[in-house]
C-alpha cells in the first residue's frame, strides 16, 4: 500500500514558488488587472499541438485560479489591458532561464519534443520580475490531462500572493514594530 501511494504522488504536478520581490503588492496586481486584460505570453509547447490553441489552453485554464479581482488572461490582450504588465509562462527551456530573462522580451529557448516530462518557468512581471514560480509535471497526452491543469492553476495562484511582502506580517503589528 506504501509503494502505491509513492506510487501516486508522483504522477501529479509540482509547483515551487519564489519569494515575491518587494516591488510586488496584491494591491499593484489588482490595479494592473482587475476588471481587465493581462498579456499573458506561453513560450514553447510540450504537446506538439498548434501553438495559438496550446496557448489558449493555458490561458483559459488560468482564469479564476488566483486571489483577487477578476482578470482575464490572455494572448491577445485588448484595449483594457496596462501595457506595463505582463505574465510569461515558459514550458521546457532548453536551460534554466534567470528571472530577469523570463521578462525582458527576448527569445527563449524550449524543447518541444513531445512526450517529455514538463517543467514551467513563469513570471508576472513589470519591466522586471515581480514574482515568479517553477513548476515540474511528468509526461502528459494534453493541456487537458488533471495533472497539467493543476500545474496551471497552481502556478497561477503562486504568481499573485495574496500577502503583500512589504508586510511585517501580525507579530510585527502586535510587536508594535
Amino acid at each position: 500500500m506504501a509503494a502505491l501511494l509513492l506510487l501516486a504522488g508522483c504522477g501529479g504536478s509540482r509547483v515551487v514558488s519564489d519569494t515575491p520581490s518587494t516591488a510586488y503588492s496584491p494591491l499593484e496586481f489588482s490595479a494592473a488587472a482587475g476588471g481587465r486584460d493581462l498579456a499573458t505570453e506561453v513560450v514553447g509547447n510540450p504537446f506538439g499541438m498548434d501553438q495559438v490553441a496550446f496557448g489558449n489552453s493555458v490561458t483559459d485554464l488560468m482564469q479564476n485560479q488566483h486571489f483577487g479581482p477578476a482578470t482575464r488572461f490572455t494572448t491577445t490582450p485588448g484595449d483594457s489591458a496596462d501595457p506595463r504588465y505582463k505574465v510569461v509562462l515558459v514550458f521546457n527551456p532548453a536551460e534554466n532561464v534567470p528571472n530577469p530573462q523570463i521578462c525582458g522580451g527576448r527569445p527563449i529557448a524550449t524543447d518541444t519534443r513531445p512526450g517529455q516530462p514538463i517543467r514551467l518557468q513563469a513570471a508576472f512581471c513589470r519591466g522586471g520580475t515581480l514574482t515568479s514560480t517553477n513548476g515540474w509535471a511528468p509526461a502528459l497526452s494534453s493541456p487537458q490531462d488533471p495533472a497539467f491543469r493543476s500545474l496551471i492553476s497552481d502556478a497561477t495562484f503562486s504568481l499573485f500572493p495574496v500577502r503583500d511582502p512589504n508586510d511585517g506580517g501580525d507579530e510585527c503589528r502586535l510587536a508594535g514594530c
